[in-house]
């Protein structure tokens, strides 16, 4: 691929395609990347849409079925795909994203043992999605309920992985993110079954020696990271105050894919004591500021705080964080603070993947 004047080329691009609806005056520096499906039948459908005088929305580029690639905004101007939007502290993210649409009808309807998409499901003679296609899937978010989903093609998730790097090597992108992510409950694209995980796995964590020392920089010195060893959670996993499976939840468990320290091992060898990287909101009186500070913005007063899943204080979610642990202030709501911090607890070991 190759980047000139804003546009990419390369084998898997097709000819330029300008979209009518976007911002032709504005020019954005993009940080981040927004995954979108079309929810359409094709994706020169979704080219000849978003082309027409009538279109009211837009995306940088459209991946078709066979992976081959549509750019139909410059990659310095504002495209409207992201709407109403935020994610971590951040809104309104046409103004900073760069949007992807992969063509795909999304969820499925099932009805009398068969599967349609949502233009099918309402026919009289409706022609049913080959159960091929069909993946059953649990979606990111609890609002969204439909468990029936379109496959994703191959050559689309091989293209959007290889696009996305290319991108991340050109531009300073913080942020690979679905739709579903930054408007959720409003939209659940690209849904479960892309795997936006994995390809935020495999991008972010590329150079995980170089990805994860920078993470726990303010953890452990210099001289310790450099002895430590390396790991990735394989499942879902539980991390726990104590190595045992009945010792109470140290946080919520960790996603897949979760790059973590080990930092000792207890005398069963089943268990793995680690460093994680945690975030929850803590009430702003047990916090004692200091912005002179270059590493952290603040450290805990006392060993009674409790740290929840938001800042309504809805769900406790850590019980046990100890006076003195220092933290990066990431946003405050009213007498709430949300923090980011580095903690240690143990893991079971057959879940941890250790990195050479």
């Amino acid at each position: 691929m190759e980047l000139k004047n804003n546009r990419v080329t390369g084998d898997n691009f097709n000819t330029f395609v300008e979209a009518y609806a976007y911002d032709k005056k504005s020019v954005i520096t993009p940080d981040a990347i927004i995954i979108h499906y079309t929810a359409g039948s094709s994706g020169a459908a979704t080219v000849k849409m978003f082309s027409a005088k009538t279109a009211t929305t837009s995306a940088h580029f459209v991946v078709s079925e066979d992976g081959s690639i549509t750019q139909m905004v410059d990659l310095n101007r504002k495209a409207y795909h992201a709407g109403t939007s935020s994610y971590n502290g951040r809104s309104s993210y046409n103004g900073f994203s760069i949007g992807i649409e992969i063509s795909n009808p999304g969820y499925l309807q099932k009805i009398d043992g068969k599967y349609y998409t949502w233009w099918e499901a309402t026919k009289a003679n409706k022609t049913a999605t080959p159960a091929s296609k069909v993946y059953t899937g649990k979606h990111r978010n609890a609002v969204t309920t439909m468990t029936y989903w379109y496959k994703y093609t191959d050559e689309q998730i091989a293209s959007v992985k290889a696009l996305c790097k290319f991108l991340c090597s050109k531009f300073k992108i913080i942020e690979i993110l679905g739709h579903e992510e930054i408007a959720p409950g409003r939209k659940c694209d690209p849904g479960p079954a892309f795997p936006l995980d994995a390809l935020r796995d495999e991008i972010f964590a590329q150079n995980s020696t170089v990805s994860i020392s920078d993470m726990f920089k303010n953890a452990v010195s210099k001289s310790a990271a450099s002895s430590l060893v390396i790991g990735k959670a394989t499942v879902k996993l539980n991390f726990r105050q104590q190595p045992s499976t009945n010792a109470p939840l140290k946080s919520s468990p960790m996603a897949a894919g979760t790059y973590i320290y080990i930092i000792g091992q207890d005398s069963t060898k089943e268990w793995y004591n680690i460093l994680h990287e945690i975030t929850g909101w803590i009430d702003k009186q047990y916090i004692e500021q200091d912005n002179t500070d270059s590493e952290y913005d603040g450290e805990l007063t006392t060993d009674n705080a409790m740290l929840y899943s938001d800042c309504k204080k809805s769900r406790r979610l850590v019980s046990d964080l100890k006076s003195g642990t220092k933290f990066n202030i990431i946003e405050q709501q009213e007498n709430m603070f949300r923090i980011k911090a580095v903690v240690e607890g143990w893991a079971c070991a057959k879940y941890i993947a250790k990195e050479s």
